[in-house]
């Protein structure tokens, strides 16, 4: 009898905590999709870094001038980190690891209206911590 006593207990709790799991189903919802968003997060991170690496290296080469215009940027170094419109519709792009902290240097690339770079300069970020 006392062994029917405890399994009887047993399928109890395994009841009590399957009702409380059902409970918290969207916070356990929630979780799971932030470990996705995480990881997709530490791909894109992953990737801006290898992209910056890759322009850092063309520029140590001497090669930077072959990459005339916004489409061939975007196609071998991805989409810059920020775009900001300047005068005369030139446009300014910020290339530099995701995230700053991390950043030894930054690459800043010029366009015209038409969409040709014009110049590019390679400066130090500053460290703020």
């Amino acid at each position: 009898m006392g062994s029917l006593i405890r399994l009887a207990f047993i399928i109890g709790l395994f009841v009590l905590s399957g009702c409380n799991v059902l409970n918290h189903l969207d916070e356990l919802s929630v979780l799971g999709q932030y470990a996705r968003e995480s990881d997709d997060q530490q791909r894109l991170i992953r990737s801006n870094n290898e992209h910056y690496d890759k322009l850092v290296g063309v520029i140590k080469q001497g090669h930077i001038d072959a990459y005339k215009n916004e489409a061939s940027f975007v196609y071998s170094f991805g989409r810059p980190i920020l775009k900001k419109d300047l005068a005369n519709g030139v446009q300014r792009w910020l290339y530099r690891y995701a995230i700053y902290k991390t950043a030894k240097d930054k690459v800043y690339v010029y366009f015209d209206r038409n969409g040709k770079m014009i110049k590019w300069e390679r400066l130090p970020c500053p460290k703020l911590f």
